[in-house]
């Protein structure tokens, strides 16, 4: 496969297209205005800048591993690499959807535990899967409700 052909395959374009897309999202983050917050402390706007960060680390990582990978018959069907982008889409539909009825809890340990099997992460050891899905809830709960302050929805919320 050419050079050209290597960085135009779905591995980097994808990423790319992200990194546009998560652009926007950080650009748009500077409009949000906060009613109640005073000027300088964290406010509503801050969350979407943290994010757009994490996501470009993310997608920088992926980009730089994307680049190093030799390129290989399996680049040639771009359709296999479709799957995951489109399960990952399908996940976070069903998360924001599931969000407020199910609560920040359940909804959030669904959603990770579905990457999880996406990115085949831990899915032969259920015990250390289930674990790390517990410490992404708490770590993000700590961080949005802890730290910034967020009020998030619960399970009991949903019912009534």
């Amino acid at each position: 496969m050419s050079g050209k052909a290597g960085i135009l395959r779905l591995g980097v374009a994808f990423p790319l297209v992200l990194l546009v897309l998560t652009t926007v999202y950080f650009a748009a983050a500077f409009d949000i205005r906060a009613q109640f917050t005073p000027e300088g402390e964290m406010g509503p706007q801050h969350i979407p800048m943290l994010v757009s960060g994490l996501m470009y680390a993310a997608l920088l990582t992926v980009l730089v591993q994307e680049l190093r990978r030799p390129a290989t018959l399996a680049d040639t069907d771009e359709h296999a690499d479709l799957l995951r982008p489109a399960l990952v889409v399908v996940a976070t539909a069903a998360y924001i959807w599931l969000f407020r009825p199910l609560g920040y809890a359940l909804s959030t340990a669904l959603f990770v535990t579905s990457l999880f099997v996406v990115f085949r992460f831990q899915t032969g050891r259920p015990v250390r899967m289930a674990l790390s899905v517990v410490a992404v809830v708490a770590a993000f709960y700590g961080l949005f409700s802890g730290i910034f302050g967020v009020r998030l929805p619960t399970l009991i919320e949903g019912l009534l």
